[in-house]
């Protein structure tokens, strides 16, 4: 069982601070708390009370409320988010705004929308016209995470989105600029997300570490992501179980202290099944929650809400 961090002797409490900080890493860190069991404490029992708790970093209001309070959101209750994956600028306004009439909480920022129309262009024109919403922009960052971070978080957005694929060294220069952002603004919800590509970085336990890494690392969220490529190449991916079963795994292994996101041409019968499993967050993608793969961003905007409001409204019921 975690110990608070009021509880712990003052020299092992100066080493995790430098841990949590991310001033040491995870080897210095275990290397050193051994030598404190002159303290009269048993190495093993150091390592053990001072193993990362990532609860401590999203709960605490003292780091940063409004950050706080939507990562208790993610974690507790039914959460929606549209990925808008569309060409243009206008378009994606379009969808989006049908999209919130449906009810979703996250507006996400494609990566399409974001390499076609600019990050610096993009960002802006969404806050601007949803000064109120919940704004992730999907990067798919894999180097270079801080002057990406800065770039979303400069133009009004909440969340930046990474793939884990890039590595703890990219998780921490994206924390670092979340944190600078946040001691700015104490009002603005500014998080992490770290996607977990699969079947790429599956098997189930290798991608359960991957999220352990990635939120020791500091971020706030991981989302467990089906391919696009993938699930076109063979579409028994989307048909059949995978993609619940490795979300069902990473849940099981940090569900209890951090958000886990699903997302990748996910239905509504199969959101459901996750809901009644204990997920809470969920990405509709193009197909809009239906059991196809046909993308849906071209329909006119009342439909568009109309399978919005559909979807979680089922998911909502498990």
């Amino acid at each position: 069982m975690h110990k608070n961090p009021s509880e712990f002797p003052e020299k092992p409490l100066d080493l995790f601070s430098e841990y949590r900080r991310r001033h040491i890493d995870r080897r210095s860190f275990l290397d050193v708390a051994r030598r404190f069991a002159i303290t009269g404490l048993a190495p093993a029992a150091v390592s053990e009370m001072m193993r990362p708790n990532y609860g401590w970093s999203q709960t605490g209001k003292e780091e940063h409320p409004a950050s706080a309070a939507f990562l208790h959101q993610l974690r507790t209750r039914f959460t929606f988010q549209i990925s808008v994956d569309v060409p243009t600028l206008q378009q994606g306004l379009g969808v989006a705004t049908a999209a919130l009439k449906g009810g979703v909480n996250i507006v996400e920022m494609g990566t399409p929308l974001l390499k076609n129309e600019g990050v610096s262009n993009v960002v802006p024109a969404f806050r601007k016209q949803f000064p109120k919403a919940i704004l992730l922009a999907d990067m798919k960052t894999m180097d270079g995470g801080a002057s990406e971070a800065r770039f979303v978080y400069s133009g009004g957005g909440n969340i930046i989105d990474f793939l884990a694929l890039a590595g703890v060294d990219t998780a921490k220069a994206v924390c670092g600029v979340r944190d600078e952002f946040r001691r700015k603004d104490s009002e603005l919800p500014r998080l992490v997300f770290s996607d977990i590509m699969v079947p790429h970085q599956g098997p189930a336990a290798h991608a359960a570490e991957t999220a352990v890494r990635m939120l020791e690392a500091g971020v706030d969220a991981v989302g467990v992501h089906l391919q696009s490529d993938a699930r076109h190449a063979d579409p028994k991916l989307i048909e059949s179980d995978y993609l619940s079963t490795m979300a069902s795994a990473i849940f099981e292994r940090v569900g209890k202290t951090a958000p886990v996101q699903v997302v990748g041409g996910l239905n509504a019968a199969q959101a459901k099944r996750l809901a009644r499993r204990g997920l809470r967050a969920f990405v509709i993608s193009g197909n809009l929650g239906q059991p196809d793969s046909v993308t849906r961003y071209n329909l006119p905007p009342a439909q568009i809400e109309r399978l919005v409001a559909g979807f979680i409204a089922e998911v909502s019921s498990a």
